[in-house]
C-alpha cells in the first residue's frame, strides 16, 4: 500500500476484492433510511458492503451509491390493510386487536419464509452481518458462516434495570425488576410466532439444528450499534462496552427542490406544522383527517398534512397544505412551527434534529417510549395515545408548542444533535469490534 493510503482506484479494486459487510433490512420507510446512511458511511471509509432489503427501498439504498441486493418478502406491508385496524396496534377492543394479530401473523408466515430464503441467498458471501430489528433471525445466518453479527438498532433493546423495553407499548413503570423482565417478554414476542418458520428455513437451507422454545436473539449478537443520542436516551450503567450509542444515523441533506406550490406555502406567511402519522398508519384514518381538519380551522393555524396516496382528501382550507410526495424530512421539518407525528425513531430523530416543538401522538411499540422521552426533555407536550386525541387535546397541545421555553429548549436540543456525527461514530465503533475480534 502507498505512503498516505490507497489512491481512489486501488480502492475500488481492494471494495471489489473485499468480502462485503451485508446489511439486512426490512420494514418501513423509517427502518431502512438510517441503514442507508450507516453503510454509505462504512463505503466512504474503505469497507465493501451490500444492502439488503425489499424491492420497495432500492431507491433509498442506489441513491448513496451503495450495492442493493433486493429482498423479497416484507410483512411490514401487511401491517396495515385498508378498512380494517392495523395489526399489532389494539387500539379497539382486546379481542379486536387479538384477531387483527392473528390475521396478520397467520398471512405473514409465507411472506416471511420468502425473506428469510432470499436473505441467505444475499448474505452467503458477507464478512459480517448488520441486522435491525426487522431482520433479527440475521443471527442463524452468522452462526451458518462463522461471521460476526452486529445488531443496529434505532429504540434500545439491551436488557436494561432502567427503564422497560421499548417495544413495549405501554409507559407502566413497576421497578427495576419488572424493567428487565420486559426485555425478555419481547425477546420472545418477537421471536414465538414465528419459531416454526424460521426453523424449518434453519433446517432446509443453512443445515441447523432447531432453536429452543425460548430463545433470545438480542442475546446472540456480538456487538449493538444504537442509530439514537445520549441527549435523548443515556447510555444505561448496566450495560457493556460491546453496546455503542452513536448518535443518529441521517442520510446527507439532498439537493430537494419543492414544487412551486409547496415553496409557495411554506414562504408565503406564518410558519405552518406538519401533521403526519407514518407507519403502522393511523388509527381510524377517515375520523383522525376530520379531527385534523377541525382543529386547523379553529386554531387558524397554517398546516402541511402527510397523506398515504390512497387517500382522496382535497384541503378546502387556503391554510392547508396535503402532501402527497415524499419530501425528506430533514427538508421539511426545519421549515415548520411544530410536528405533529406517531412517534416513530426515524420521524422523531428528524424532529429533534430539527430544533422545533414536537407532538406526538402514539399507536403501536416503541411510539410510547419516544413520546414519553420528548415530553421529558421539554420540547413537546405529553404524548396523547391516537385512540384518545379529540380536538381540544390537540388545539392544547398546539397552544403549548407555541410556548417561548418549550421553542428555545427544541432550538438548543436541534443544535446539539446536529453537531453529532452518528454515522462516522458508529463506523469507528464497528471498526473497533470487526478489528478486535466479535465475541
Amino acid at each position: 500500500m502507498p505512503e498516505g493510503g490507497l489512491d481512489r482506484i486501488s480502492l475500488a479494486r481492494v471494495r471489489e476484492e473485499l468480502k462485503p459487510i451485508v446489511f439486512l433490512t426490512s420494514g418501513t420507510r423509517g427502518d431502512v433510511q438510517p441503514v442507508a446512511a450507516l453503510a454509505r458511511g462504512l463505503q466512504d471509509s474503505g469497507h465493501a458492503v451490500r444492502v439488503a432489503a425489499p424491492p420497495a427501498f432500492r431507491d433509498i439504498v442506489e441513491s448513496q451509491s451503495v450495492p442493493f441486493t433486493p429482498l423479497e418478502g416484507n410483512p411490514s406491508d401487511l401491517l396495515t390493510t385498508p378498512g380494517s385496524q392495523s395489526a399489532l396496534t389494539f387500539n379497539n377492543s382486546p379481542l379486536q386487536g387479538i384477531q387483527s394479530a392473528l390475521g396478520y401473523l397467520k398471512a405473514a408466515q409465507p411472506v416471511y419464509a420468502q425473506m428469510l430464503r432470499n436473505a441467505w441467498s444475499a448474505s452467503q458471501d458477507a464478512s459480517a452481518l448488520v441486522i435491525g430489528l426487522p431482520t433479527i433471525w440475521g443471527t442463524s445466518i452468522a452462526e451458518k458462516l462463522g461471521i460476526a453479527c452486529i445488531g443496529a438498532f434505532l429504540q434500545p433493546v439491551t436488557s436494561t434495570s432502567e427503564f422497560p423495553s421499548p417495544l413495549l407499548p405501554s409507559t407502566l413503570k413497576l421497578g427495576r425488576a419488572y424493567n428487565q423482565l420486559t426485555y425478555w417478554l419481547i425477546s420472545q414476542a418477537v421471536y414465538l410466532p414465528w419459531r416454526r418458520t424460521i426453523n424449518q428455513w434453519r433446517r432446509d437451507s443453512l443445515g441447523l439444528g432447531p432453536l429452543p422454545l425460548f430463545h433470545d436473539h438480542f442475546a446472540k449478537m456480538d456487538a449493538v450499534l444504537y442509530g439514537f443520542s445520549e441527549k435523548v436516551v443515556a447510555y444505561p450503567k448496566d450495560w457493556n462496552d460491546k453496546k455503542f450509542i452513536t448518535g443518529y444515523w441521517s442520510l446527507p441533506a439532498d439537493s430537494y427542490s419543492p414544487t412551486f406550490e409547496l415553496k409557495s406555502f411554506i414562504e408565503n406567511n406564518d410558519k405552518p406544522f406538519f401533521f403526519g402519522f407514518g407507519s403502522p398508519g393511523m388509527h381510524e384514518p377517515m375520523t383522525l383527517i376530520k379531527l385534523l381538519m377541525t382543529t386547523i380551522e379553529k386554531t387558524n393555524i397554517r398546516a402541511v398534512i402527510s397523506l398515504p396516496k390512497d387517500f382522496d382528501v382535497a384541503a378546502q382550507n387556503k391554510n392547508i397544505f396535503i402532501q402527497k410526495e415524499n419530501i425528506p424530512h430533514n427538508w421539511l421539518f426545519p421549515r415548520m412551527a411544530g410536528i405533529i407525528h406517531h412517534g416513530g425513531a426515524g420521524t422523531t430523530a428528524e424532529a429533534l434534529k430539527a430544533g422545533v416543538p414536537s407532538f406526538i401522538t402514539p399507536l403501536a411499540v416503541d411510539q410510547f417510549f419516544w413520546g414519553e422521552k420528548v415530553y421529558q426533555l421539554g420540547v413537546s407536550p405529553r404524548a396523547v395515545p391516537q385512540r384518545e386525541l379529540t380536538v381540544e387535546k390537540l388545539v392544547n397541545a398546539l397552544n403549548e408548542m407555541k410556548n417561548e421555553t418549550m421553542k428555545e429548549n427544541a432550538k438548543k436540543l436541534g443544535e446539539e444533535l446536529r453537531t453529532e456525527d452518528g454515522v462516522a461514530n458508529a463506523v469507528r465503533a464497528l471498526e473497533t469490534v470487526l478489528e478486535t475480534g466479535a465475541g
